[in-house]
């Protein structure tokens, strides 16, 4: 495909005082990816193509009771033992060595996979504040509904000819988050993201008037991120250039904000020198960026798409911060028996739902649930937390911000009563601790310098075991 020269929308941009025009160049590169064909159809056949893999990677050095929070939740719903990356790793003397191990040991992951895996999915979330709701089968399913949305979403923003030509899409999901942060508001990862997909006027009348807590889901939050390991690499190494390049914190979310602000901005490059071509006029709102801000760096013959999206409906990734109004637990039967008799009086927009994936079914199978409580039996029965705005269950809860809320939530989580019965009924049945697959109750591999091994369950979490459960004892 030949470079895409931007003309006048270029020129109408750099219309501000003191700047001399310029012609950028802006050359798209097409990944051959399983994601090539983006229809919804498409998502929808490659949801339940074979085999999906998953890679659940968990940046962390050693142990600790956060961690396990993490680790038994994961181990309670069945999912299979993640991958430690950079564990018993010991931190660099190199400063900058320091700041991007998260991000690098991530990459060597990735480097090490056989071909027939690059294109699995990887699931990268923080280790020690961050734990599972929901199976797995959900972060599957929700991960491609998101996609559709998306690409719905630029079909209408950026029509067809521009998403197909140009190969837009979002296959590489970060968290969202109401606060732009640590890139500055000059910063492109700031300003020159999409605005949110959450409906205008969610939070009320101070909406998106500056106040976090009012302010829609907008910006990136690097704590929770999941897409194909391809495409999760060239967004990585774009990171770490721009470390090498523009070294100025320690934070893995900065440099992937400003990757996330480069490919937006040109995107809305793309849209503009269309229009332009097409004798569309923008308003000076969608051409002109404000003064004192920033313009991402942007050379002749870089890639500039990534295929970077974020979960802006917290569909998949629920994050506290700002959030603490607008997370709640909710038993579904209740509510929906609430509904039924007060249909007439109350406000429908108080009115909540189980989603459809969800009905009909539970943690457990009914035989199953007997053996503990029946309630286990269906989601509808259980105290589930949800997005009040987006009426979303998420998969994943992330404590970002307030760091309380770690020890504030966790008895509300649905299996935090069963947590002893659990554990129980996984080792009667007996637990898979050898060969590839294994369960997250028997330990977890680890990834370190290129090494893969493994750590047992009793080496990692058993000791946090009664106080994950709410009995307190006197030492660890």
């Amino acid at each position: 495909m030949p470079p895409l020269q931007i003309g006048g929308a270029w020129r109408r941009l750099l219309r501000i005082g003191g700047i001399v025009a310029v012609v950028l160049i802006i050359t798209t590169f097409l990944v051959q990816t399983k994601f090539t064909s983006f229809t919804p159809s498409s998502l929808r056949s490659y949801a339940h193509s074979s085999p999906q893999r998953l890679h659940i990677l968990i940046p962390a050095t050693s142990a600790n009771y956060n961690l396990c929070q993490l680790l038994i939740s994961a181990a309670l719903l069945g999912y299979p033992a993640p991958v430690l990356v950079n564990w018993a790793d010991h931190e660099d003397g190199d400063e900058m060595k320091q700041h991007i191990t998260k991000i690098t040991g991530v990459m060597k992951y990735i480097q090490a996979l056989p071909e027939d895996q690059k294109d699995d999915l990887i699931f990268m979330l923080d280790g020690f504040d961050t734990w599972f709701q929901l199976p797995m089968e959900f972060i599957i399913k929700k991960y491609h509904e998101v996609m559709a949305k998306a690409h719905l979403h630029h079909l209408q923003i950026f029509g067809a000819e521009l998403v197909k030509e140009h190969n837009i899409k979002n296959t590489v999901l970060f968290g969202p988050d109401k606060r732009c942060s640590p890139n500055g508001p000059e910063d492109p990862g700031c300003w020159a993201v999409p605005q949110s997909w959450v409906e205008k006027m969610s939070f009320g009348p101070l909406t998106d008037s500056g106040d976090s807590m009012y302010d829609r889901p907008r910006w990136l939050n690097s704590g929770t991120i999941i897409g194909p390991a391809r495409d999760f690499a060239n967004i990585s190494q774009a990171a770490l250039d721009t470390v090498a390049r523009h070294h100025v914190t320690d934070s893995d979310q900065y440099y992937f904000s400003s990757v996330f602000g480069t490919q937006s901005y040109a995107r809305k490059q793309l849209k503009l020198s269309y229009d332009d071509a097409h004798g569309i006029n923008d308003t000076e709102l969608e051409t002109i960026p404000p003064q004192k801000h920033r313009l991402p760096e942007m050379k002749p013959g870089n890639r500039t798409e990534f295929y970077m999206g974020l979960d802006w409906e917290s569909s998949l990734f629920q994050t506290a911060a700002y959030y603490g109004d607008y997370v709640a637990w909710v038993r579904f039967n209740t509510t929906s028996e609430y509904v039924r008799k007060t249909s007439q009086s109350i406000n429908p927009h108080h009115h909540f739902t189980l989603p459809n994936n969800m009905a009909g079914s539970g943690p457990m199978s009914v035989s199953e649930a007997r053996q503990i409580d029946p309630a286990l039996a269906s989601w509808s029965r259980l105290p589930l937390a949800v997005n009040t705005v987006t009426r979303h269950v998420p998969v994943i809860i992330h404590i970002n911000g307030k760091k309380g809320y770690r020890y504030l939530w966790w008895p509300r989580n649905w299996f935090y009563p069963y947590i002893d019965q659990m554990l129980h009924r996984q080792r009667q049945s007996g637990l898979r601790n050898s060969g590839e697959q294994r369960d997250a109750l028997a330990g977890a591999w680890t990834f370190s310098n290129g090494t893969r091994g493994w750590v047992e369950w009793n080496d990692v979490c058993a000791k946090y075991e009664n106080r994950l459960m709410g009995k307190h004892v006197l030492s660890e």
